[in-house]
């Protein structure tokens, strides 16, 4: 019956969706202070983003909340428009939003969020370019918006590989496709050097501030954010395993699609793990193909008693999170 309910596209479950981050985020934006740092200091226009959540804790505690709800929408816009989850449904911005909003300290403005924005434009050009016949420009974009990122949040520049890995997932061998992905990854930061050089500033500086925010943050997690990540890790290998065994089944473009996520994830999680610095903040980076796998899950799943106690546990353990 509930999931049943969440799969429709009906006005109140749009209206509930939206109002899910608002409310949940509601009683962060009245705290004076700002939350404890979860991130380390690091490159310059990641500091001007702390910088600016510090000086002006309301209106940066609004902006990351309206990227939280553009994240969302973007989510779900993306499956719209390439349709490899076959029904029009709301899960993914759901999912994204429970995933993304459950850690109390992360209701902030952080170079993560800002760069998870980014990075979810990517897939918006890298899928546009699935069925062109001639060579597409997009991968330039694409490469671009991945450096981007990184000038924000260093550990994004890792996605590169996953960039790499779409090109040999969705296209077939063409070779200026690699070279304008290597152009877009190195252009702003070509543009970032003149800036260096015409200021008279040593790019060695920029160096040093990358190995300053690659230090290790302290994590201090809640139990019910243990709780809740626990259960996430142990629907995570169900959810695979149910996609693995219907992935046969699935469109080609679908299962392609799918495979790129994978490998996001796969680049999302050996940053946390192996790249220092990269935070809790990746939260918001783990949750984008997370919020499609748990929807074609619940999209495709038969609406047993079961599968209902399991996406309503996903509600109660955010509801317990807030308290």
């Amino acid at each position: 019956m509930l999931l049943k309910y969440f799969n429709s596209n009906r006005l109140n479950i749009l209206v509930f969706i939206s109002l899910l981050p608002a409310v949940y985020w509601i009683p962060s934006l009245f705290h004076t202070a700002s939350p404890p740092a979860v991130v380390a200091e690091g490159i310059p226009l990641g500091r001007l983003i702390l910088d600016f959540n510090r000086d002006f804790r309301l209106i940066a505690a609004l902006l990351a909340l309206s990227l939280v709800m553009v994240n969302a929408y973007l989510l779900v816009q993306l499956n719209i428009i390439h349709i490899f989850i076959p029904v029009r449904t709301q899960l993914p911005s759901l999912f994204y939003s429970v995933l993304a909003i459950g850690m109390i300290q992360l209701h902030q403005l952080t170079p993560s969020l800002v760069a998870s924005t980014i990075l979810i434009l990517v897939f918006y050009r890298i899928f546009n370019a699935y069925k062109s016949e001639t060579v597409s420009m997009n991968f330039l974009d694409a490469g671009m918006l991945i450096s981007l990122a990184s000038l924000v949040y260093f550990p994004a520049l890792s996605f590169f590989l996953f960039l790499l890995a779409s090109l040999v997932i969705l296209r077939p061998f063409m070779w200026r496709e690699w070279v304008f992905a290597f152009l877009g990854l190195l252009i702003p930061y070509l543009l970032l050097v003149s800036v260096y050089y015409l200021a008279d500033i040593p790019f060695r500086e920029y160096i040093g501030d990358i190995s300053e925010g690659l230090k290790r943050t302290p994590g201090q997690f809640k139990l019910s954010q243990l709780v809740n990540w626990s259960f996430v890790l142990v629907f995570l290998l169900i959810s695979s395993f149910y996609i693995a065994t219907s992935i046969d089944n699935m469109k080609i473009h679908a299962r392609k699609y799918f495979l790129v996520f994978l490998m996001f994830f796969l680049v999302a999680v050996l940053d946390y793990f192996i790249v220092p610095g990269t935070g809790a903040g990746s939260v918001f980076v783990v949750s984008v193909p997370l919020s499609y796998l748990f929807t074609h899950y619940f999209t495709k799943c038969r609406k047993t008693w079961m599968n209902e106690i399991l996406f309503l546990l996903f509600l109660l353990l955010l509801f317990w999170q807030r308290i």
